[in-house]
């Protein structure tokens, strides 16, 4: 499967269609650390094959330091109530194949996460890496630095 994926400052799917605001950077610069990112948004197609419809497919979502260590992009509670660290979001999804639909044609996933808050405790590079039933197909790359000062 291929996926396509992009950072803007908001994203959400309505009707099948990914609607993004601020879409298209890079690169987040902060005056100090550590930081907290206000909101951002990672938005992704994923284009299903036809011989790959009709059939339950995980997305998940992780972010990754530039040597592979996973990075948390929240905090959750656990049963005692406790803070534990998120490390990846997404889920299950499955396409259809409807009567129109030919051998060869492909049907479209979008998918849209929202992150507020996110912290970060010195400049680095990252990745959003992005897999499709436990293999990772794409990696979008986020450079966190701080601003220059005027």
């Amino acid at each position: 499967m291929r996926v396509d994926a992009f950072l803007a400052d908001s994203a959400e799917v309505v009707q099948g269609k990914i609607y993004a605001l601020g879409a298209g950077w890079n690169t987040i610069y902060v005056r100090q650390f550590p930081a907290a990112h206000r909101r951002l948004a990672v938005a992704a197609t994923v284009h299903v094959p036809f011989t790959a419809t009709n059939v339950a497919h995980k997305f998940e979502l992780k972010l990754v330091t530039e040597d592979g260590k996973e990075y948390p992009i929240g905090l959750r509670a656990d049963a005692d109530g406790k803070a534990q660290p998120v490390r990846a979001m997404g889920g299950d999804f499955t396409l259809g194949r409807p009567p129109h639909l030919v051998d060869g044609d492909e049907q479209v996933a979008c998918f849209a996460f929202t992150i507020d808050g996110l912290r970060f405790a010195e400049a680095g590079m990252f990745g959003w890496a992005i897999s499709i039933d436990g293999e990772e197909v794409s990696r979008l790359p986020m450079r966190v630095q701080q601003a220059q000062q005027q």
